[in-house]
């Protein structure tokens, strides 16, 4: 972590409780390392996608989408896209308005309705205060208060990848991830990293990782990068990320999401 990220993250713990500090990121590279925060953390990515590491699990936010951190979670940020565009918001905020704790960590989906409402409230500078704007305070922080209640919980994006304990398998899964377009299978990885089939199997039963699902996670995951990188079409990003036919990347899309890759898209 650089002094300038240090120096920020100082800032938001010295914080006065009675404000909400407010940060934009412009067309930039995302890579933060692990840290802690005292203020609730509301992140909307506005263009491209974000990785939160939270111990050993990374999950998955889109564009347009919240990742909800509470305070004094550890976690890093990362970002696979070409350029990442993000707006935060650092709040005391303990509990949503039905008195749920907000001691989770959630990522929710924007609608228009959100979204204009985080945009309205990002647009006041860099922190609106309790004491010099008491109307827009009770606005903003009652409107936090009540994401969670209004916002779709993406389940889906839950179902996150875990590092697994493992060391073995730490350059495996790193090879799967650049060899998506090949369409890497279990004899392949288990001849390159001199594994017989069977005790690679094992590994990653031991593990916990079904070896299938984790590369169509992958996949699935990869394309919605790309869709936010834009510039492609659906079929070459099907392609791209390892699927033989547009058909079973719908397929296997709608099986991970919920939804086709259009829908998708569209929703956003």
């Amino acid at each position: 972590m650089n002094q300038e990220q240090k120096s920020y993250i100082s800032l938001i713990n010295h914080t006065r409780k009675e404000t909400i500090r407010i940060k934009k990121t412009g067309w930039e590279e995302i890579n933060l390392p692990g840290h802690t925060h005292e203020r609730c953390q509301i992140i909307y990515t506005l263009s491209g996608t974000l990785h939160v590491q939270i111990g050993a699990t990374n999950y998955f936010v889109p564009e347009k989408h919240i990742a909800w951190i509470p305070s004094y979670m550890g976690h890093e940020l990362s970002s696979n896209n070409r350029r990442t565009s993000l707006v935060i918001f650092y709040l005391s905020l303990d509990a949503c308005e039905d008195g749920t704790p907000l001691n989770e960590f959630s990522i929710y989906h924007a609608d228009s309705f959100i979204a204009e409402n985080l945009k309205f409230i990002a647009s006041k500078g860099r922190g609106i205060n309790r004491e010099d704007a008491p109307d827009l305070y009770a606005f903003a922080l009652g409107f936090f208060r009540l994401l969670p209640t209004i916002c779709q919980n993406m389940e889906f994006l839950l179902k996150t990848l875990a590092i697994p304990n493992d060391a073995r398998l730490h350059p495996i899964l790193a090879y799967l991830q650049e060899h998506l377009q090949e369409n890497p299978k279990m004899p392949q990885l288990a001849e390159h990293f001199g594994f017989s089939v069977r005790n690679l199997s094992r590994l990653f039963n031991e593990s916990g990782i079904r070896f299938s699902y984790y590369v169509n996670n992958l996949r699935i995951m990869r394309a919605i990068e790309l869709f936010a990188d834009g510039g492609k079409t659906m079929q070459q990003i099907a392609y791209e990320v390892g699927f033989s036919t547009p058909n079973n990347f719908n397929r296997v899309f709608r099986q991970i999401t919920g939804m086709s890759p259009h829908n998708f898209v569209k929703n956003d």
